[in-house]
């Protein structure tokens, strides 16, 4: 298992750059490399299989299907942990595709996902997917971008009814198959695409590419004429392990890790040509995200995001083309994951050997489930070719 650690600061770069962010001293965090083994082919370049050796991990049992009660109406959410109306809370999510340039901002509507997950896309920038459980009273959720196949996989961890407004060619092939309820835009090579929930509003000073919204009273209509099955399966094994209901894990010993940058300052990972950061606030327990060199703002409430989790899921992956089109494998038995919360940082591994799709889970080394507390939960699929440019302080 591969071992982080934090090197002294005179080591090290003690410098950020980011504008807005008033930090000065910074740790580099790395890692010793490890043979990892792949459970999705298209990843590995040349189909290369990994040695015998490599397949002898220890796995910890597949978790059983979650038990929860409804009391007086409400439900403990699968994705918060929080306790939410039973209506909500047993209707199967929204996965929707963010814009994340610069000219499309702000979002609308990022503060009601229960999970984001922001991964690298072409030209090294990154887009979020919200992963939406309480989305009918929203005014419009958006801009509305494109689907990439590994934000389509990652989707399925949550049982997911997935939304987007055009593909890569990658991506093509699954949205067409059958095998996965989407709502997809009419662009070229959908073949059945939905016709009531996007639209196009007026934005003076945005370009046209950023205009178009996802509205819930059309998604209601268009995941009813799909005949999408909306309750969430008696089978579901749950993603996240929470602290008890009312408890917060405070991870006393663990190291302090109040200041996150999923990319650094560097250009190619995806997450430093956005700017990403994540500042923890001691006062309410939360990491407030910061893009482009300003505070995150959701434009429907005005205020900025903010989670009470962070995970940084390290993925092998790969580039597909001339193009610059990315593919990240989303299964694993033992990549490695660092988990933020409570001001603390967790080391550890995910894993997700069944198939495509089965909810990866997060775990210390010593094979011990990471406890979330309650709230939401950010994601940041960290390309393994790019981890040395992480800063955590």
């Amino acid at each position: 298992m591969k071992k982080w650690r934090f090197f002294p600061l005179f080591l090290i770069l003690a410098v950020l750059l980011t504008a807005g962010c008033g930090k000065e001293d910074s740790a580099q965090i790395d890692r010793e490399p490890e043979n990892k083994f792949n459970t999705e082919d298209e990843v590995l370049e040349d189909g290369t299989e990994p040695p015998v050796e490599q397949l002898e991990v220890s796995e910890p049992e597949a978790p059983e299907p979650e038990k929860r009660e409804i009391v007086d109406g409400k439900i403990r959410s699968y994705f918060t942990g929080e306790w939410i109306d039973a209506n909500i809370g047993t209707q199967r999510p929204l996965a929707i595709m963010l814009s994340m340039t610069p000219a499309a901002l702000p979002m609308s509507g990022p503060s009601n996902a229960s999970v984001i997950y922001e991964c690298p896309v072409e030209k090294r920038i990154t887009r979020w997917m919200g992963i939406f459980e309480d989305w009918e009273d929203l005014e419009k959720i958006g801009s509305v971008r494109s689907c990439r196949l590994y934000y389509l996989q990652f989707a399925q961890e949550f049982d997911a009814i997935y939304a987007h407004f055009g593909q890569a060619p990658y991506a093509l092939e699954a949205l067409n198959s059958g095998e996965f309820d989407v709502l997809s835009g009419g662009t070229k090579g959908i073949e059945h695409p939905v016709s009531n929930m996007y639209e196009r509003i007026s934005r003076p000073g945005k370009s046209w590419e950023h205009t178009l919204y996802a509205f819930p009273d059309g998604i209601l209509e268009d995941i009813e004429k799909k005949g999408y099955d909306r309750e969430m399966p008696e089978d579901y094994t749950g993603k996240f392990k929470f602290a008890p209901n009312g408890e917060i894990e405070e991870y006393v010993g663990y190291p302090d890790a109040t200041f996150l940058q999923p990319g650094g300052t560097g250009g190619k990972n995806g997450f430093g040509a956005v700017k990403a950061t994540f500042e923890y606030n001691a006062a309410d327990r939360k990491y407030y995200r910061s893009s482009h060199g300003n505070p995150h703002i959701d434009e429907l409430t005005g205020e900025q995001v903010a989670v009470t989790n962070v995970i940084f899921q390290y993925c092998d992956g790969a580039v597909l083309d001339s193009n610059d089109y990315l593919h990240f494998a989303s299964q694993s038995h033992n990549n490695d994951c660092l988990v933020f919360t409570n001001g603390k940082m967790i080391e550890g591994y995910w894993s997700n050997p069944g198939e495509l799709g089965t909810p990866a889970r997060y775990y210390e080394n010593n094979n011990q489930e990471i406890v979330l507390n309650n709230g939401k939960t950010f994601v940041c699929i960290i390309w393994n070719d790019y981890v040395d440019d992480v800063v955590i302080q």
